[in-house]
């Protein structure tokens, strides 16, 4: 399965409605011409019952994950032959694991081209699961990873630009090249915010996401652990964010042999530049 290539999409399914992520994944797949694999994880059973209990219980877990797959293959496959029933490139497939999400997630992620992840954002007493899960993921993955609110539905038509923020112009080259070939696949604008430290970036970012289709962020520059934070940036987006948000390793360097180039005349790119915090008007 993970010979394919491209490699597939990776889609994390924790829960029965999980719609936006679906979508997502779909237009993505289409974008790429590339299949969609589908992981739900199970989370391990404590061993503090009679082994027969634990044993049925397993046996539950199993067939719920069974079933959730089940349907969010159907709903995936539903989409496909609405949109584009006639590629087959556009496959479907499943796999039940057991652990960590966050480390089963990273270890799945390095077969991946991209991971999507649903989450609900913020709730009444801060982070919900979902969110505090996707940002451990994202902070440590080995591919792009898409975090989708579960309120996101695709657009008809045009679709908005795609916003990238930077900090560091030469260390967030990677993001950047990201950035474009996103932008590149939806034929729409990149416009490129920054630099600009934390809290100001991600100000402007958050303005910016009305019009915006995708936004791209590094997640924190340093070598990630298990654990590892995510960034003061990318956890904003998440939070408040109302759109797709796109979160890059900055220290990824496998770009196209054109990467180094900057934005041209011939090409749809707008540029924002922000002041530095410690610059005069």
């Amino acid at each position: 399965m993970w010979d394919m290539k491209p490699p597939k999409v990776l889609v994390g399914v924790d829960r029965p409605d999980c719609e936006a992520a679906l979508q997502y994944a779909v237009a993505e797949a289409r974008r790429r011409g590339c299949g969609i694999h589908l992981v739900h994880v199970a989370r391990p059973i404590l061993a503090s019952r009679a082994l027969d209990d634990i044993a049925l219980v397993d046996g539950e877990l199993r067939e719920t994950s069974r079933v959730l797959l089940a349907r969010a293959a159907a709903r995936t496959q539903q989409l496909i032959d609405a949109q584009d029933p006639d590629d087959e490139r556009l496959s479907v497939s499943t796999e039940v694991t057991h652990g960590s999400v966050v480390a089963m997630l990273h270890s799945l992620s390095a077969h991946a081209a991209l991971l999507v992840m649903e989450h609900q954002g913020m709730g009444r007493h801060g982070e919900t699961p979902t969110l505090s899960v996707t940002a451990g993921v994202a902070a440590v993955a080995q591919c792009p990873v898409v975090a989708v609110p579960d309120s996101w539905r695709p657009t008809a038509g045009i679709g908005g630009a795609v916003v990238v923020g930077i900090s560091d112009p030469e260390r967030d080259r990677a993001v950047v090249e990201e950035a474009r070939n996103e932008a590149e696949r939806r034929r729409t604008d990149l416009v490129v915010v920054g630099p600009a430290t934390d809290p100001m970036l991600a100000e402007e970012l958050l303005r910016h996401a009305s019009a915006a289709e995708l936004l791209v962020v590094a997640r924190h520059w340093r070598k990630h652990s298990i654990g590892a934070p995510l960034g003061r940036t990318a956890r904003e987006l998440l939070r408040h964010g109302a759109v797709p948000v796109l979160v890059v390793d900055p220290a990824a360097r496998k770009r196209r042999p054109s990467a180094d180039r900057g934005p041209s005349p011939s090409e749809k790119y707008a540029l924002a530049t922000l002041p530095r915090e410690d610059q005069g008007p």
